[in-house]
């Protein structure tokens, strides 16, 4: 009984250790490659020719990819001290918001003014400490395309 309990504690911490990867698909015109999917550095990606990929680290970091004949490659080394949870909390941001009504949801809460959430930890923290995960999500967009023009 103990071996099978500290199997279990094993294949947690080094399972959750593993699902960490290291880029997050903030945008594509490449309709195979959806909006929240996760890459790891070094990773070969089927972007096709003249289509564009734009990932983020949970760093913040974002880099815009052009796919070619051969797909394009994310860029970068592996990162073994990757921030998982703040990885997870971004992936729930970018990914589409659930459809309908959901149970749970905060009503009538004092969420933060979408201007005053200008870096990743303010939008990191107000999607979840305070539950403004819809604030927390448009502020995130608003992040990205100043990113994407301070780029240009």
């Amino acid at each position: 009984m103990r071996k099978l309990l500290i199997g279990v504690a094993l294949s947690l911490a080094f399972g959750g250790a593993a699902a960490a990867s290291d880029y997050l698909v903030v945008n594509s015109t490449d309709p195979a490659i959806k909006r929240g999917q996760a890459f790891d550095a070094g990773a070969k990606v089927p972007l096709g020719a003249g289509k564009t990929l734009t990932v983020m680290r949970a760093s913040g970091e974002v880099t815009t990819l052009r796919g070619g004949a051969a797909g394009a490659t994310i860029p970068g080394a592996r990162v073994a001290s990757a921030d998982a949870a703040r990885f997870e909390t971004l992936r729930a941001l970018v990914e589409p918001p659930p459809q309908g009504r959901t149970f749970g949801a905060r009503r009538g809460g004092i969420c933060p003014a979408i201007e005053s959430l200008t870096t990743l930890d303010d939008i990191v923290r107000t999607a979840e400490s305070s539950g403004c995960k819809a604030v927390a999500r448009q502020a995130l967009d608003a992040y990205l395309t100043k990113g994407a023009a301070s780029n240009d």
